[in-house]
């Protein structure tokens, strides 16, 4: 719906006299919709000032009084829809067996001078509170860290965590050819084996538990876990109202997009002790494929790519350059051989998609495509075929992400730098939000929407930085806005065989001019990163590493 421009510019001229260089810029990136030019001047004055950290209780009262938007997803009573997995259950030390053994992890932490040293077993966590006065913990979770994600909405923090190990250790591992873009069946034996790890987090103490655990080795490995955008509220498959039920999605090394209906059960509504159980996944609870469409291609076409447009349908790109839509099943959608068929196929170039990003503007859907060619595009939804845009590409292949509250899409325009684009004009130039070392991961916000970003890279650094400080500040001062926080380095001391863990506080400069050489040891990737989702913890994030290492902190400071 638009709204009258006069009387958009009159109401902002009368009280807020010094914001008339946003009116123009805010017409431009946000259109004419009524009401939003109100709504982000409150978020301008609500978020300007922080820097680094969510205040939980303010956070609260401001979504409870409708001064802060989350994201609307449908709340589903009982059955997801999706059949229940096939899972065997199996016992911890066959599960070790299988999966192998994660060497200990030696790390020294330091903060200020102070140095803390811990050697962690698989499974052993130390307390950053009592090491360096940091409000959350370490832990080695026994492998490789390549993806996590929170359950969204849930009464109980969910973390869930997919590891990778091989006997040949972490170099057998990086130069595995089953980690390829290219299909694996399932009949070739696979050195790497994996598992999803699912994690309570206690907001209180401030501690993981591990509860669950799945042998995905069959499927081979996934970089990017996703949990579908619904909230499923008890009796799932005969799960008590006491259960957390959500269904997880990733594309594995298989060529195949799986769910798996997960149903984890806090430690506060369980009867008995609370214990990690095991299981293989025989089946997962739903799968998705593409058979080549092309005479000379007999197996299916491996997928590359995908988001959700809602609850029910998923977009997936192709390793061939094809994007196409699938339904899902659901408790008002009968299961039926139909549901397997694609709604559409269209090609959008000749080379693999490497990522697709799905956003809500104006009432409609506008997809953003990067492939591993020279061009990226985005496509509306509603006009596939003519509603096309081609934009600069970019050679990271990390996924891009929404932020609903901002209608921004963020990613890493090059290998060093991360920024982002208005959904409104994707083909503008990006702008800019951190310029680093080799960027290997990156959250924000899907469903809170606060304006926060964590970032990792191939360097050990960890940052945070407020995105919203930048949209809303004056064009001339817009870098010097932004202020990223370096919060942690993980490194390797010359000399020594162990890792270090530094917690100083380091603030930089987003448009550096230099940065440091990328080759670095392993070890000290940041792999995964992901906020917390939940409004108890909302200041929570974590990241992984492909030592095994998670870190876990909770930035509010009332609360340290």
């Amino acid at each position: 719906m638009s709204s009258e421009t006069s009387k958009l510019i009159l109401k902002a001229s009368l009280p807020r006299t010094g914001d008339l260089s946003f009116v123009g810029r805010f017409h431009h990136n946000f259109g004419f919709e009524a009401g939003l030019f109100e709504y982000l001047l409150d978020q301008k004055d609500m978020w300007g000032e922080k820097l680094f950290y969510v205040n939980e209780g303010q956070f609260s009262k401001w979504v409870e009084q409708g001064k802060h938007k989350i994201r609307e997803i449908p709340v589903v009573a009982g059955s997801s829809g999706f059949p229940a997995a096939e899972l065997e259950p199996v016992s911890k030390s066959d599960f070790d067996a299988c999966f192998g053994h994660s060497d200990p992890i030696d790390l020294n932490i330091t903060k200020g001078g102070n140095v803390a040293h811990h050697i962690l077993k698989a499974g052993d966590s130390v307390s950053l509170k009592d090491a360096i006065d940091r409000n959350g913990l370490a832990v080695h979770v026994g492998g490789y860290v390549t993806a996590m994600k929170w359950l969204h909405y849930s009464t109980t923090s969910f973390l869930a965590v997919f590891v990778i190990n091989s006997k040949d250790g972490l170099s057998g591992v990086i130069n595995d050819p089953s980690l390829s873009v290219f299909q694996q069946p399932a009949s070739v034996p696979r050195n790497v084996k994996s598992a999803l790890q699912i994690w309570e987090y206690t907001v209180e103490s401030s501690s993981l538990t591990l509860s669950q655990v799945f042998d995905t080795s069959t499927y081979g490995v996934t970089s990017r876990l996703v949990w579908v955008p619904a909230k499923y509220t008890g009796g799932e498959h005969g799960s008590d109202s006491g259960s957390e039920s959500g269904v997880l999605s990733g594309i594995f090394t298989d060529g195949s997009l799986h769910f798996f209906g997960i149903h984890a059960q806090s430690a506060a509504s369980a009867e008995s002790a609370p214990s990690t159980t095991y299981h293989k996944v025989t089946k997962p609870s739903w799968s998705i494929s593409l058979s080549a469409e092309r005479k000379n291609h007999t197996s299916p076409i491996p997928l590359t790519a995908f988001d959700f447009l809602d609850h029910e349908r998923v977009v997936v790109g192709t390793l061939d350059g094809a994007i196409a839509e699938f339904s899902l099943p659901s408790s008002n959608s009968p299961h039926n051989d139909d549901i397997h068929i694609p709604s559409f196929v269209t090609y959008i170039t000749d080379s693999m998609i490497t990522s697709v990003c799905v956003s809500d503007v104006n009432a409609s859907k506008v997809m953003l495509v990067n492939t591993a060619t020279a061009q990226s595009f985005a496509i509306q939804y509603d006009q596939i075929r003519q509603g096309r845009v081609e934009l600069g590409y970019t050679i990271s292949t990390l996924q891009p992400l929404y932020h609903r509250t901002y209608r921004i899409f963020v990613y890493p325009d090059s290998a060093e730098s991360i920024g982002y684009t208005f959904a409104r004009y994707p083909h503008q130039k990006h702008s800019l939000l951190l310029k680093t070392e080799l960027i290997s991961t990156f959250h924000v916000s899907e469903y809170l929407n606060h304006p926060f970003a964590v970032v990792g890279n191939t360097c050990g650094d960890v940052y945070v930085m407020n995105i919203g400080r930048k949209i809303f500040g004056m064009p001339k001062a817009h870098n010097k806005l932004v202020v990223p926080l370096k919060i942690w380095t993980l490194y390797k001391a010359p000399g020594e065989s162990g890792l270090t863990l530094s917690g100083d506080y380091i603030p930089v400069t987003p448009d550096r001019n230099e940065v440091m050489s990328t080759f670095t040891p392993p070890e000290v990737v940041i792999s995964a990163a992901a906020w917390n989702e939940n409004f108890q913890g909302s200041s929570t994030y974590a990241f992984g590493t492909y030592t095994g290492l998670l870190v876990l902190e909770r930035l509010d400071p009332v609360l340290i």
